[in-house]
This record gives structure tokens, C-alpha cells and sequence, in this order.
């Protein structure tokens, strides 16, 4: 991603990069955009980075919506937060398609912006 100049706007361009990349089974992309210190912390517990992406793997995303972004950046760090209203399965069980609360944490760093932790409030 270039230059980033609006947190607002950045943080929201930012986590739509991501669940398009996992939408799309696009692992390598998600992959990139996980740091390797990457922690994660869902309604049936916390989640390393491989544990994560063996976890979006095993997702069948159907349609989503994203609605009220809020952003704020301070340094190398975008916080964004958001509620995010999407079809999806885990382990074969249907989740609530009701909108809930999502949190994202990006760090700016040599490889550029990596994900260093989501919080998904969405019940497991």
C-alpha cells in the first residue's frame, strides 16, 4: 500500500486489502499481511499467527459488509476498528450473520503494513 496520509480512510483501505485477500483464498497475499508476532483473540480464544491462518483457511466467506470504520494512527501504528456483517462458515457450522464488532491493529515496518492483532467479537 502507498503512502498513508488519512488514518480514517487508510485503516478502512487497509482491512478491505485483507478480507478481500481472504474472500479470495488468496493465502500468500494474507499471509504477507500478518507480521510474525501476530496475535488474534476470538469468542473461543486466542490465536498465534499459524493458528490464525489455518483458522481463515478452513472459513467459506460468502457476502460481507463493512460499516463504521473508525481509525486513529499514531506512529507506525493504525488502529481500526469497524463492524463487519458476513456469510461465513467454520468447521462446517454456520456463524451469525448478524453484524459484530471487529478490531484490527497495523504496524508499519520493513515489509510495509502487517496486521500485529485482530480482535473478532463475531460468536464462535
Amino acid at each position: 500500500m502507498s503512502a498513508m496520509q488519512d488514518p480514517q480512510a487508510d485503516g478502512e483501505a487497509l482491512y478491505r486489502e485483507f478480507i478481500t485477500a481472504v474472500a479470495a483464498g488468496d493465502w500468500a497475499a494474507v499471509d504477507g499481511m500478518l507480521a510474525a508476532d501476530f496475535q488474534s483473540v476470538h469468542t473461543d480464544g486466542p490465536r498465534d499467527k499459524g493458528a490464525e491462518m489455518e483458522m481463515l483457511k478452513a472459513v467459506n466467506l460468502g457476502e460481507y459488509s463493512l460499516t463504521g470504520f473508525t481509525s486513529t494512527r499514531g506512529g507506525d501504528t493504525i488502529v481500526a476498528t469497524h463492524w463487519l456483517s458476513v456469510e461465513e462458515t467454520i468447521d462446517g457450522s454456520r456463524l451469525s450473520t448478524k453484524p459484530a464488532a471487529r478490531l484490527t491493529v497495523w504496524r508499519q515496518g520493513a515489509s510495509g503494513w502487517q496486521i500485529i492483532a485482530i480482535a473478532n467479537l463475531n460468536p464462535a
